[in-house]
């Protein structure tokens, strides 16, 4: 495999469609896509004024190695002049101010890879051996396309030392020390979070894999149903419906008793944007538990929530904590509702679905193609009459491509009735100003105040005196 000191930056020719220019650590990028998709290609370009082919990387990577900090170097950047090697004269300052930046990135960050990750239209990123690189890009397709990779160190900048150390191992480093979760041959896998990029990471070394990670990309900030109305994920009505229902709210509902959501799809379908979506167009008042095992959960200010995070088993002595233990402990924390970022395994389902059949609310996500595949992945799980709990009890959502397509609602309920348009109102405000979280609360406030409407107040002063003496 190739030295991950050859792709120190991105170098290139800017070609193709512009798609956005992305500024990480100090370093523009821009971004371009070549061809249509699905046999697109995604080129990055990192903006310079000076060429760094020949900037003595793997020396410098020796010498940290025997001390020579990165604090010592950002207070002293002219500590990066005895690795670089130009013939003619320099700007030295700007040549400082940019061989410093693009050090920070690789020391600190990913390297190349920064602005792809830092992206926020990047859906997911993964890196194959070899490395074969490969981009999921909102807007381009359901599938994902290839990145090009160009070395930009010439041999004899890039050799010797660092010829021992591979794309992929490199970054199989940057993903362990930037999570603190370690990558070892007694822990050659990781699931972890990297919470500046907002990522969910997968890693896999020898010797299991050669090396390979896979990039998920989470939103950056709070995701309400009114983003989602506004992005065409899902219409005015179904949104109401939908939430009406789940919360045990009149007209959908007689007794007050919310109902569980499942969410069903394929990977990347837009589950996790839409269990977020629920959580936060929810009244802020209302207490909720969220379940994740990787940082998937974003809330919007002032909302009353109980976030619990699972914890793997990655040494002796370290006692795992499950969803399962997690959801049972959410019950009896007064949270009314319970939303799990994802079901993986048997005792994750039960878990949750004795929560939501036991006068709990929530809402949660499983990989699955239809709802005759949900509930043989249910049945499979070991839930007993795992169809007939679904037909009764639970309201299941379907998502393709980022949109709710199909929704299946349970027994004795009644999704023909017609949302109330206090209600439909409300939902169009909050997607005309998405980032406007005060309109959630307006919502829910005009709405208590149509559903339960005060008596009015006497205004004759004749008629309160004799209503007195009834």
């Amino acid at each position: 495999m190739p030295s991950a000191y050859r792709y120190f930056y991105n170098r290139g020719i800017e070609s193709g469609d512009f798609l956005t220019e992305v500024e990480a650590y100090g370093v523009v990028s821009r971004i371009y896509v070549e061809g249509n998709y699905p046999e697109a290609s995604i080129r990055v370009v990192d903006i310079l004024r000076f060429d760094w082919s020949t900037f003595n990387l793997p020396k410098l990577m020796e010498v940290m190695s025997r001390g020579l900090t990165i604090s010592r170097i950002n207070s002293k950047p002219t500590l990066l002049l005895r690795f670089i090697k130009v013939r003619e004269r320099i700007d030295r300052e700007n040549a400082l101010k940019e061989i410093h930046s693009l050090v920070k990135r690789w020391v600190l960050a990913y390297g190349p890879l920064t602005p792809l990750l830092a992206w926020g239209d990047l859906s997911d990123l993964v890196v194959d051996p070899g490395p074969r690189v490969y981009a999921r890009v909102r807007g381009i397709g359901d599938g994902f396309i290839p990145v090009e990779l160009e070395p930009s160190q010439s041999g004899e900048a890039a050799g010797g030392l660092g010829e021992d150390l591979d794309v992929n191992e490199y970054l199989l480093n940057r993903v362990s020390e930037r999570t603190r979760t370690p990558i070892t041959a007694y822990n050659p896998r990781a699931m972890a979070t990297d919470h500046e990029f907002r990522l969910r990471v997968t890693a896999h070394a020898e010797p299991v894999n050669q090396g390979s990670l896979a990039f998920r990309k989470h939103p950056s900030r709070p995701w309400t149903l009114g983003h989602l109305i506004q992005s065409g994920g899902i219409t005015v009505e179904d949104a109401g419906r939908l939430l009406l229902m789940a919360m045990g709210r009149r007209p959908f509902s007689t007794n007050g008793e919310p109902r569980g959501v499942l969410i069903i799809g394929e990977m990347g379908s837009g589950k996790t944007t839409l269990t977020n979506a629920i959580l936060n167009t929810m009244p802020p008042w209302v207490r909720v538990s969220a379940i994740q095992d990787v940082d998937e959960f974003l809330f919007t200010p002032g909302r009353s929530t109980l976030l619990l995070n699972t914890r793997a088993s990655t040494g002796l002595g370290v006692r795992e904590i499950s969803k399962a233990e997690l959801i049972g402990d959410a019950m009896r924390t007064g949270a009314g509702f319970v939303f799990v970022n994802e079901i993986l395994y048997p005792e994750d389902a039960k878990a949750w679905l004795l929560a939501v059949t036991s006068g709990h609310g929530g809402v949660t996500s499983i990989h699955a193609g239809d709802l005759d595949d949900l509930v043989m992945r249910l049945e499979g799980f070991g839930v007993v009459g795992a169809g007939g709990l679904i037909r009764r009890s639970i309201i299941v959502v379907k998502m393709i491509n980022k949109r709710v397509t199909n929704v299946y609602y349970p027994e004795k309920t009644d999704p023909n009735a017609p949302v109330p348009s206090i209600m439909i109102d409300g939902l169009r405000s909050i997607a005309e100003a998405p980032d406007d979280y005060t309109r959630i609360t307006g919502l829910w406030e005009s709405l208590d105040a149509w559903l339960n409407p005060k008596p009015l107040e006497p205004t004759n002063p004749t008629q309160a005196s004799s209503g007195s003496h009834d």
